[in-house]
């Protein structure tokens, strides 16, 4: 009747969260400021930025200071 099938096979991992928390600590323990974390699932390559401690950046946000308008007041309709 024919060939029995074949089992599906999972796809091994590109990376794992045990890799990239691993590295974290490494960096953490060795005393460096992580400031963000990339991860690239095509290469297989896992970034860490670190902060610079001589340079400081400020960006201020215009949202941050703009003024909140007050949201309407919704009263029922009486019966």
């Amino acid at each position: 009747m024919g060939e029995p099938p074949k089992p599906r096979v999972r796809r091994p991992s590109n990376f794992r969260q045990q890799g990239v928390a691993r590295a974290i600590k490494a960096a953490k323990n060795s005393g460096l400021d992580i400031a963000r974390v990339e991860v690239d699932p095509v290469t297989k390559k896992i970034v860490m930025v670190m902060k610079d401690s001589s340079v400081t950046e400020t960006s201020t946000n215009p949202f941050d200071t703009a003024p909140v308008p007050e949201p309407p007041v919704r009263r029922r309709k009486s019966k």
